[in-house]
């Protein structure tokens, strides 16, 4: 069943030094490079390393590969293996994460598709790609918890309003339930889809910050800039906080900031 070790994920701060240095100095041939990521193959092995600053994609992760990760789907019982989601479509094939008979956790991936030459463990399409759905969204229920709450998306992160929907939301999943960062993946995921009932504008307002307050919060920012809407809840979230309460001298409430951040990226 298990082939082998296919591809190790790795999370660097720095892509470009981080590639040179693994090129040049460790000595792997780099396969394919882009903007967030670098694919190399490993000597005398056909185990590729996955360096990457995605925040999409997990910090640390190993793939093992398999013939067929449907067919172990319609075999789970069979095998004892408990699907923590259905296979998600990547490049090449299936990816799946599987809880076996002794309760440990493995990432499932097979080559049944044909597609690029370099898998790189992205799904194909999607709002929040090359992130692993543990549990498939459920609309309806979302949306009528949401319409309960009545408090806007835009103003929703980091409120008690937020968590009264999550803790509702979250009761009909089995072990493992969703995390905050993957309910509010599906709440976006539906308004995308123009589903999400409008609720009006943001009952918070935004706090006021100083020029160079600002300033500093769009160099932390960077390139997330421009999808922000990919921050609450995420390990990069707590990372702009910290940082910019280090700059202000005192943290800002999490939801002051997001709103700040959703003020000042509009």
């Amino acid at each position: 069943m298990i082939r082998r070790v296919d591809r190790i994920l790795l999370r660097v701060s720095g892509l470009a030094s981080a590639v040179r240095h693994y090129r040049d100095v460790m000595g792997l041939r780099l396969l394919r490079q882009d903007r967030r990521l670098a694919v190399f193959e490993l000597t005398d092995s056909p185990t590729h390393l996955v360096l990457h600053d995605d925040p999409d994609l997990p910090a640390e992760a190993t793939y093992l590969l398999v013939d067929d990760v449907r067919d172990l789907f319609r075999r789970s019982e069979q095998l004892k293996l408990t699907f923590v989601s259905p296979p998600a479509q990547v490049a090449r094939g299936y990816r799946a994460t599987v809880r076996d008979a002794f309760g440990a956790v493995m990432l499932l991936i097979d080559q049944t598709l044909a597609g690029t030459p370099v898998e790189d463990c992205r799904a194909p399409a999607g709002l929040f790609p090359g992130v692993p759905a543990r549990c498939p969204a459920r609309p309806g229920p979302l949306i009528a918890i949401y319409r309960k709450i009545a408090r806007t998306a835009d103003d929703l992160p980091y409120t008690p309003h937020f968590e009264a929907l999550y803790e509702e939301y979250i009761q009909p999943f089995p072990d493992p339930k969703p995390d905050r960062a993957e309910v509010w993946r599906h709440l976006l995921t539906i308004r995308k889809s123009g589903r999400l009932p409008r609720l009006g504008e943001a009952t918070s307002t935004p706090p006021v910050l100083q020029p160079e307050e600002k300033q500093m919060l769009r160099n932390l920012l960077g390139r997330d800039a421009g999808k922000r809407d990919r921050l609450p809840y995420t390990q990069r979230f707590e990372e702009i906080a910290r940082k910019f309460g280090e700059f202000r001298g005192r943290p800002l409430p999490p939801h002051a900031l997001w709103r700040a951040i959703a003020t000042l990226t509009k």
